[in-house]
């Protein structure tokens, strides 16, 4: 009770008793009359005083308790509201969100590397086979792809039946897959050709701004970035000629200019053996000699006849100086973030020193 009540509840009794005793030892009832209003004057003020106080107090603690309820709910119908966004994909197709995405199916394996640091598990519902394969994946390891329930391929029916609301494929998945997913009235992204790591970025970007996620996707970037800083920074020390190198896939296949392979040998401080041809090109034994490169990086699928135990290569001088490598092809092949750990391998292949930290 407030101090003001105590008061008022002492000063009420006090107030009647003198009113009983001034009754008694005086003859007239005048005066009676006259403090009776007094007495239910000072009542009414005492009541009205305190109910006054209560009146303001209760209606604030009401406003009070209704505010937060208020905010909170137009913060969210604003956000819900606020939510509407239409990027260009790999393909040159509009794809327009009018809710964010809470159900993200990745039938590619550059989207489940950059969905995974972008949106978590919490919103992938499915990633590709191919994230659990450590040869090519660089998710492989990572403790959050056990928490993904599916695992999918290009199946539209059994991607349709897990009721994503936005799925993301390939630049070379059939066509008549994407259609089915697109006439089931599910968004589709689609990935496009990326020949440098420069559109590895905007992709991530793109991506990140579709999924709601466009500041992380600005870090996902920025850490990409500084990873290449860094390795530019060392290349700028090294003395002498940039080493020529050659990428060698199975079957005799070399990335020319215009592939992001390319692009991990010259960020790395080395010359593309192959920059004379445009694109993936298969090519003969006699072309590798007549390249002639001071360091050759194998994908892991080249088998050991086809080079290593191959006498025609015998005289190479990647073969005579020892300068034959086996990529990390995770690396090497990423349309992802990872990319950049590409050329950190590739630097340390060219002029046999570390990355410093």
């Amino acid at each position: 009770m407030s101090h003001k009540k105590r008061l008022y509840t002492l000063l009420i009794p006090f107030l009647l008793l003198m009113l009983v005793l001034g009754a008694c030892s005086q003859p007239a009832a005048q005066p009676a009359e006259e403090e009776a209003p007094a007495t239910e004057e000072v009542m009414e003020e005492a009541t009205e005083e305190v109910a006054g106080e209560e009146a303001p107090a209760a209606e604030e603690a009401a406003e009070e308790a209704e505010a937060p309820a208020e905010e909170a709910a137009g913060e969210e119908a604003v956000e819900e509201e606020a939510f509407s966004v239409t990027v260009t994909d790999g393909l040159g197709n509009e794809v327009t969100l009018d809710a964010r995405p809470m159900r993200i199916a990745s039938a590619t394996l550059g989207t489940d590397e950059i969905l995974l640091d972008l949106v978590g598990p919490e919103r992938l519902i499915a990633v590709t086979n191919l994230a659990s394969d450590p040869t090519i994946s660089n998710i492989a390891d990572r403790p959050e792809l056990e928490q993904i329930e599916n695992q999918v391929e290009a199946d539209p029916e059994q991607i349709i039946a897990l009721e994503p609301d936005l799925v993301f494929v390939a630049s070379f998945t059939d066509p008549a897959v994407i259609e089915q997913l697109q006439g089931a009235g599910v968004p589709v992204f689609v990935m496009g050709f990326f020949n440098s790591i420069d559109s590895i970025e905007q992709n991530i970007l793109t991506i990140g701004e579709l999924v709601g996620e466009p500041e992380r996707a600005e870090e996902i970037v920025a850490d990409m970035n500084a990873t290449l800083d860094e390795v530019a920074a060392q290349v700028a020390e090294m003395e002498g000629e940039p080493p020529t190198a050659l990428y060698l896939s199975s079957g005799g296949w070399v990335a020319g200019s215009a592939t992001t392979v390319d692009d991990i040998i010259t960020r790395a401080g080395g010359v593309n053996a192959a920059a004379d041809l445009v694109d993936w090109n298969q090519v003969s034994e006699e072309t590798i000699i007549e390249m002639d490169p001071d360091v050759v990086i194998l994908s892991p699928y080249v088998t050991d006849e086809e080079f290593v135990d191959n006498p025609v290569f015998a005289g190479l001088s990647a073969v005579v100086n020892e300068r034959v490598f086996v990529a990390n092809d995770a690396h090497l092949s990423a349309v992802s973030q990872y990319v950049a750990l590409g050329v950190e391998d590739v630097f340390e292949m060219l002029y046999l020193v570390p990355v410093s930290e």
